[in-house]
């Protein structure tokens, strides 16, 4: 049975498995979504403040938020804390970067199973080697995993799934195109992968036209989700990926990228300030800061905690 916990700042707490298919379920609903890279809790409380259909937690952000590159430095206990921190704080759906899964199909296993029963919706495996180099880098010679490779832990994360008694849903990435592969083998590692239990497909590119993008779409035809990161791709709208076949497209690091430039700025500013107040009129007051993380509930709780019970506690002996 579902159980819900009305937290004092007015957030919903979710637990169990009637949670987890429902978020799921929200997830891949037939609908075009629009998902927002997190990092941290008060990347994920704006998220679910602009009202994205659901979240990403980022490799690439989650690393440059602890100050290393996404080259796989990070493990996959900092993106549960992550997962478990969201699902706390917002009621969206959660998609976690699972880079390549973190090891073999038996590690991979453990560590689906783990983010399944935190209460991911889905999780998003990439067939780059265990040495994942992030695609944004560029500069690197690509050699993916094979697909043989891939679809055991497809398999693996489908069986951790399963155990698990969640919907969590499996999202198989894959590098092809970015590698220079090209289109006939990103799409047929595509199929494999989801004949080996992918749910849906990702087809990452760095061509800035946009082109190979939308041909996937076309070319795959809606066979299962097709869900994007277009980085690399600003000048694409919205409407041109729904148009060409993609159910899920996610602004998968410009918060982090924000934030990054805001502080540097900030940071410049009080570096060669003789006072606080050069940097007053730019950023967030603590008011606002307060108001985002639920300082009031603060006093709420605690007042409502100070009141005297109506009735007698009744102890036992």
């Amino acid at each position: 049975m579902q159980s819900s916990t009305n937290l004092p700042n007015g957030r919903l707490s979710t637990n169990g498995a009637t949670a987890k298919q429902t978020h799921a379920s929200r997830l891949f609903n037939g609908k075009f979504q629009v998902g927002v890279g997190i990092y941290d809790g008060v990347s994920a409380l704006l998220a679910a403040k602009h009202e994205f259909d659901f979240v990403w937690i980022s490799s690439f952000c989650c690393s440059a938020a602890q100050g290393v590159p996404d080259v796989g430095i990070i493990g996959p206990e900092d993106i549960l804390n992550l997962v478990r921190l969201s699902r706390r704080l917002t009621d969206l759906p959660i998609i976690v970067d699972l880079d390549s899964g973190y090891g073999d199909a038996v590690k991979i296993y453990h560590v689906i199973e783990a983010m399944a029963r935190a209460g991911v919706s889905a999780v998003c495996i990439e067939d780059n080697p265990t040495s994942k180099r992030c695609s944004l880098y560029g500069g690197y010679e690509r050699e993916l995993a094979s697909i043989a490779e891939h679809s055991t832990r497809l398999r693996a994360s489908r069986e951790a799934i399963k155990n698990t008694g969640s919907e969590c849903r499996i999202i198989a990435r894959t590098e092809a195109l970015v590698a220079g592969m090209g289109m006939d083998e990103a799409l047929k590692r595509a199929e494999a992968y989801v004949q080996n239990g992918a749910d849906a497909v990702f087809a990452q590119s760095l061509d800035k036209s946009g082109g190979e993008i939308l041909t996937f779409g076309k070319k795959w035809g809606g066979r299962t989700p097709y869900v994007i990161a277009p980085t690399k791709l600003p000048q694409i709208t919205k409407q041109q990926f729904e148009a060409s076949g993609i159910s899920h497209t996610i602004f998968a690091n410009q918060g982090l990228r924000a934030a990054h430039k805001a502080i540097d700025e900030t940071f410049a500013t009080l570096a060669a300030a003789t006072a606080a107040q050069s940097v007053e009129g730019t950023i967030s007051t603590v008011a606002q800061v307060a108001e985002c993380v639920g300082a009031k509930e603060v006093a709420d709780l605690e007042t409502l905690l100070a009141d005297e019970p109506s009735a007698p506690i009744v102890t036992r002996a």
